[in-house]
């Protein structure tokens, strides 16, 4: 083997040499620190990676909380719109109730004013009416006009001892009276004469009241009047209570 081959393989050793020298003194720390620092990266890139899954989850239960959220909100928004328009139609009804109440009530008291209105006139007409009657009798006034009051005063005592005695008996009329028409009334009663008693009323302007125990006979002009009050009173109610 010649020199320069010797030379070239001895070269070729110690550079072989060289390199297991320099790759186990240098390039070995090297990828130490190349693998320290990818398994750095590694371990940086999986926490980024749990980081991001946890912002994901994060967000999810943020959105999921948002819409629970504005399911309740608008849940409340409806609760809110029923109870007002509840309250809105309670207080439409209260209104209504309070208006019919008013109605009726203006009603009521319209009715008792015309009724009122009504018993005023009654009351005028029969006091017209007893003018009226007083006028006449003042025009006829005589014996034949106490006869008849007188009669008709005996025809109702007769019908009255239907019901029972009479007895005590008392007599009114406009004058003091004699024998004759106390006589006739204490007959008619079913009573001694004795047994009726007699006063003067001036107010009855003629005929006779007479005062039993089972009632009043009254064949008097103010009685005639008061009669044509009663039943001009009883009709009018009778038409109220038809239109009412």
């Amino acid at each position: 083997m010649s020199t320069t081959w010797v030379t070239f393989l001895f070269e070729a050793a110690n550079f072989l040499l060289l390199a297991a020298v320099l790759g186990w003194l240098f390039f070995r720390p090297v990828r130490d620190v190349l693998e320290r620092r990818r398994s750095e990266l590694e371990s940086e890139r999986r926490a980024a990676v749990d980081a991001r899954a946890e912002a994901e989850r994060a967000l999810q239960e943020v959105r999921a909380r948002r819409s629970e959220l504005e399911g309740s909100l608008e849940e409340l928004r409806e609760r809110v719109q029923r109870e007002a328009a509840d309250e809105r139609a309670r207080i439409v009804e209260s209104a209504r109730a309070q208006m019919q109440r008013e109605r009726e009530s203006l009603q009521q008291n319209l009715v008792s004013l015309r009724r009122a209105q009504a018993r005023s006139l009654a009351r005028d007409a029969a006091f017209a009416a007893k003018e009226i009657v007083v006028h006449l009798l003042e025009e006829i006034q005589g014996l034949d006009l106490e006869r008849m009051l007188l009669g008709a005063a005996c025809r109702e005592l007769e019908k009255l001892r239907c019901s029972g005695p009479l007895a005590p008996v008392i007599v009114e009329s406009v004058h003091a009276l004699e024998d004759e028409p106390l006589t006739a009334l204490a007959a008619a009663a079913g009573v001694a004469a004795a047994d009726v008693s007699h006063r003067v009323d001036p107010d009855l302007v003629a005929g006779f009241r007479v005062l039993t125990a089972e009632g009043l006979v009254d064949a008097s002009a103010a009685g005639l009047a008061a009669e044509a009050e009663r039943v001009l009173l009883g009709q009018i109610d009778r038409e109220n209570s038809n239109h009412g």
